[in-house]
C-alpha cells in the first residue's frame, strides 16, 4: 500500500461508486481480515438491509443556479415531496404565495456520462445547462465521504479524520483512461483526497473484477483453485458488465496471485438496461396515454421503477417459476389510462388497478439483456483452455434469473459457477483486501498498443511524402507512433517501458510528449481510424542550454497498473537526474 509523507493510514475504504447504487467497505490496518460492509444508509428501505445507497442527487434551480439539496435515497424521496406539495397546491387553484414549493431534478444513472462511445449505447439522460457530470460525481462522493468519515469516527473514535484514509476507488476496467481520470480529478475536487483538507496518501484505483476476483477468492475453499488453475469473474452490475479472466499464480492462506490471461472485454448490459425494456413494454401495454401521464406527473416514473425493482430482483426465484407477476400501478396512472381506454374507444380492462405480467413476457423483458452478457462471457470462455470457476458478482448477479441462465449455458463448459453471498458488496470489499494485499495482481494484458508521437528520419518509398518536414537540414518524418507496448502483451505492475528522447533542434526549451493508443499491434503513424490520442504532456527542458540537441529525457510509463502512470527524468541537464511524476491531460 502506497503512503502519503510521515503518517501511514488508519484505515483503508473502497468506495464502489456505481451506476445504480453505490457503497463502501472499510477496515483498520491493524485488524486486515475484519473488513466491515456498511448497510444503515439514510432513508433506505425494504424487508433486508441493504449494502448500497441510491446513485442518486437532488437539485433545485435557485436564482438561474443548481443547487445542491440532497443525495442517496433521500434523494428521490425529497423529489417526491416536493412534487406532491405542488401538486397539492395546484389542485386548491391559483396562489400568489410567495413561498410556495418548487420541484427540482432528481439526477441517477449520470455514472454512464462516463462510458466511451465505443461500448454501446448509453441510457444517460442528457445533462441540463448549468450541470455537468463532474459536479455530481464530486458532489456525490462529497457527501458520501462525509457519511463515511462520520461512520469511521464512531468505530473508531472522533479524533480519527479524512487524513487517515487510504482511499481506494473502484472502476471499470473497461473505462477509458480519461474516465479515470476523471474519477481521480472528482475525489479530489470533493476534498477526499490532495489538497489542504484531503488525504494525503495517494489515491489507489481498483478494477472492479479484480476486487470482485479477490473477493471472491477470501470467500472460497482455498481447495477451490489451484497453482495454474483459471478463473473468469463477471461483474454484473447496474451499468456495466465487465468480464475478466485470470490465472492463479500463487494460492495458500496469505499467498494468492493472479495474472490476467485475456483481455478484459465488457458493455452497457447491467441491470439498468433491463428497467429501460420494463418500461418499453410498459408503453406498448398501456399506450400513448403513459408517455402523457409521466410527462403531467414526473415522479410516475420513479414510482414504477421503484415497484419494479421489487419484482426484478425476485424472477426466476424458483418459488414462482411459470408465474405471472402482477404491478400495481400508481392511481394516477390507474385513471389516465381508463380515460385514454373510454376516450378512443378501447375495450375496458377488467380491472386498471393493476397489470398482470405472464412469465413469458418477463423473460422477454430479461432476455436481450441476459443474452449479451452470455455473450461477452462465452467470447472470454472462447480465447482460454479449461476454466475452473465462473464467478459472478455485482448488482444484476442477485438476480436468479440471471444465474440460472448463466448455469445453463455453461455449466457443461465449467465445472463451478459461482456467487458469493451478498454479490452486491463483492467490488468494495474486494477493495479493501487487495489494498491490504498489495502484489496480488501479477500481470495484465494490455489492451491496446501505446505510443508517443514521435519525428523519425524519413524513409523514402514506404513514408507519406505529405509527412516530411525538414530539421536542421535532415529529413524527418512527422505523425510517426512510437511504441512503448504493444496490444495483447503481458505486464506486470512494475514493469517499465522506457525512451530516450532529445531535442530536434538548437534553442528548444520545451519537449510536449502526445500520448496514444491504437487498437492494431504495430501502428506506423498517430493518424488513423484506429488510433486514438490518450493525452499530452510539457516537460522544461531549458535547465541545460549548453547541451542544446544532446539533452537526454528519459521518458518511463507503467501499463500494468489499474491506470496508466508516466514518470520523466531528466539524465544529463536540470537537477541531476531528479524523477518526477508528470500529469497526462487528457
Amino acid at each position: 500500500m502506497e503512503n502519503g509523507p510521515g503518517i501511514r493510514p488508519r484505515v483503508v475504504v473502497g468506495l464502489d461508486f456505481g451506476t445504480t447504487f453505490s457503497g463502501f467497505a472499510f477496515a483498520h490496518i491493524t485488524e486486515p481480515e475484519k473488513i466491515y460492509t456498511f448497510y444503515e444508509y439514510p432513508n433506505s428501505t425494504g424487508e433486508r438491509p441493504y449494502c448500497k445507497t441510491l446513485t442518486g442527487i437532488y437539485y433545485k434551480e435557485i436564482g438561474g443556479e443548481w443547487v445542491f439539496k440532497s443525495w442517496g435515497f433521500p434523494a428521490r424521496g425529497e423529489y417526491e415531496r416536493d412534487f406532491m406539495a405542488l401538486r397539492k397546491l395546484r389542485a386548491r387553484g391559483p396562489s400568489n404565495d410567495p413561498f410556495k414549493p418548487t420541484v427540482g431534478t432528481c439526477f441517477t444513472k449520470f455514472k454512464l456520462h462516463l462510458a466511451g462511445r465505443d461500448m454501446g449505447p448509453s441510457s444517460a439522460s442528457a445533462l441540463p445547462e448549468g450541470i455537468t457530470v463532474n459536479v455530481l460525481i464530486t458532489d456525490y462522493l462529497r457527501e458520501m465521504g462525509a457519511l463515511i468519515v462520520h461512520t469511521l469516527q464512531k468505530n473508531y473514535g472522533p479524533q480519527l479524520t479524512v487524513k487517515s484514509i487510504q482511499w481506494c476507488v473502484t472502476v471499470p476496467s473497461i473505462w477509458s483512461n480519461a474516465a479515470k481520470a476523471t474519477m481521480k480529478m472528482c475525489m479530489a475536487a470533493a476534498g477526499l483526497v490532495d489538497g489542504v483538507h484531503g488525504s494525503p496518501h495517494p489515491l489507489i484505483m481498483v478494477l472492479e473484477p479484480e476486487a470482485a476476483s479477490f473477493h471472491c477468492h477470501k470467500v472460497m475453499s482455498e481447495q477451490t483453485l489451484g497453482i495454474g488453475d483459471k478463473l473468469l469473474v463477471a461483474d454484473i452490475g447496474g451499468g456495466t458488465a465487465d468480464i475478466v479472466v485470470q490465472e492463479v499464480v500463487s494460492v495458500g492462506k496469505n499467498s494468492y496471485r493472479v495474472k490476467e490471461v485475456t483481455t478484459s472485454s465488457g458493455g452497457l448490459c447491467g441491470g439498468t438496461y433491463v428497467d429501460q425494456l420494463f418500461m418499453e413494454f410498459m408503453h406498448k401495454k398501456v399506450g400513448p396515454c403513459l408517455q402523457e401521464c409521466i410527462f403531467k406527473h414526473p415522479n410516475i416514473y420513479a414510482h414504477l421503477i421503484k415497484i419494479w425493482e421489487s419484482e426484478k430482483v425476485s424472477f426466476g426465484d424458483k418459488s414462482n417459476i411459470g408465474g405471472s407477476i402482477e404491478i400495481n400501478l400508481p392511481n394516477k396512472l390507474v385513471a389516465e389510462w381508463e380515460n385514454w381506454d373510454q376516450l378512443m374507444g378501447n375495450p375496458a380492462r377488467y380491472s386498471y388497478d393493476d397489470l398482470e405480467i405472464s412469465y413469458e413476457e418477463m423473460q422477454s423483458i430479461f432476455d436481450p439483456v441476459i443474452e449479451r452478457n452470455l455473450e461477452l462471457i462465452s467470447n472470454q470462455l472462447d480465447q482460454v483452455s479449461t476454466v475452473k470457476v465462473l464467478a459472478v458478482v455485482g448488482g444484476f448477479a442477485g438476480s436468479p434469473y440471471l444465474m440460472d441462465c448463466i448455469k445453463q449455458r455453461f455449466s457443461s463448459r465449467v465445472p463451478q459457477i459461482i456467487s458469493p453471498p451478498n454479490p452486491g458488496s463483492a467490488v468494495c470489499q474486494g477493495a479493501v483486501a487487495l489494498a491490504l494485499n498489495p502484489g496480488s495482481i501479477d500481470s495484465r494484458v494490455c489492451k491496446k498498443t501505446y505510443g508517443f508521437h514521435a519525428v523519425e528520419p524519413f524513409e523514402e518509398g514506404i513514408d507519406k511524402p505529405a509527412y516530411r518536414q525538414m530539421y536542421d537540414g535532415v529529413s524527418k518524418c512527422n505523425n510517426r507512433f512510437e511504441v512503448y507496448v504493444r496490444k495483447g502483451d503481458q505486464v506486470k505492475e512494475d514493469d517499465c517501458f522506457s525512451r530516450l528522447f532529445m531535442p530536434i533542434f538548437d534553442g528548444q526549451t520545451l519537449i510536449e510528449l502526445e500520448l496514444y493508443s491504437s487498437e492494431e499491434s504495430n501502428p506506423r503513424y498517430i493518424i488513423g481510424d484506429k488510433v486514438r490520442r490518450e493525452g499530452k504532456f510539457v516537460i522544461d527542458i531549458s535547465g541545460d542550454m549548453r547541451l542544446q540537441k544532446d539533452r537526454r529525457l528519459k521518458v518511463s510509463l507503467y501499463f500494468g497498473r489499474s491506470s496508466i502512470e508516466i514518470k520523466a527524468e531528466g539524465l544529463n541537464f536540470s537537477v541531476g537526474s531528479q524523477q518526477f511524476q508528470v500529469p497526462v491531460d487528457a
